[in-house]
C-alpha cells in the first residue's frame, strides 16, 4: 500500500497563526492555487481511493486537487480538537508541552497528543487490514500530516513532534 498524505490549502487563519481546529474555515485564494498546483502532481500518481477529513477546507483542497473523484470521509481525519485553545494564535501557547507526547498533558477540554495519536494510529491500522493493495490519498490538517510523520518515522528521544512541520497543500509519500 502507498499512502499519500496532502495538506489543505492555505487559510486566511493560517496566514494569521490561529488554532483553526475544528473551525469550518475555508481557502483563500492562495490556498485554492495551491489546491491546483497539487492536483498537477496527484495526477502522475495512480490513487484507488481519497478519505478526507470532513471540514471544508480539506473538502475544497481535495476537490480542487482531485476533482471527479469519490472521496470518503472519516471523522479522525479532522484536525486536533484543540478545545480552550481554538481560535489563539500560536504564540499564545506553549507548543513546546502541547505537541509533547511524552509530557502527555491533559487540558481543560483540548485533546491530548497522545489521545491523537491513537486516533491517527486507529485509522492507518484500518487501512492496512482493509486496503492493503491499495494506493490511498489522505487530505487532512497539519496535525495529522504531522502525527503520520512521526507514525511512519518514530517518535523523538525526548517526545517533541513540533521537529516537523508541514506546509500547506504539501504532498508525502509513505510505503507500507
Amino acid at each position: 500500500m502507498k499512502l499519500f498524505v496532502a495538506r489543505h490549502g492555505e487559510t486566511k487563519e493560517n496566514v494569521t497563526g490561529m488554532l483553526q481546529g475544528n473551525m469550518d474555515t475555508i481557502l483563500d485564494e492562495k490556498g485554492k492555487k495551491q489546491a491546483l498546483e497539487l492536483g498537477k502532481k496527484l495526477e502522475k500518481l495512480d490513487i484507488d481511493l481519497i478519505f478526507c477529513s470532513p471540514k471544508k477546507r480539506t473538502l475544497e483542497t481535495a476537490i480542487l486537487a482531485y476533482p471527479e473523484s469519490e472521496i470518503i470521509f472519516d471523522e479522525r481525519l479532522k484536525s486536533r480538537n484543540h478545545g480552550e485553545f481554538q481560535g489563539k494564535s500560536r504564540d499564545e501557547i506553549n507548543l513546546e508541552d502541547y505537541w509533547n507526547i511524552k509530557k502527555n498533558i491533559q487540558y481543560e477540554s483540548a485533546e491530548s497528543v497522545k489521545d491523537l495519536f491513537d486516533r491517527v494510529k486507529n485509522f492507518i491500522e484500518e487501512l492496512k487490514i482493509k486496503y492493503n493493495d491499495k494506493n490511498i490519498l489522505i487530505v487532512t490538517h497539519s496535525g495529522i500530516v504531522r502525527i503520520l510523520y512521526y507514525y511512519f518515522n518514530g517518535i523523538p528521544e525526548d517526545g517533541s513532534l513540533l521537529g516537523y512541520e508541514s506546509t500547506n497543500a504539501s504532498l508525502e509519500e509513505y510505503c507500507l
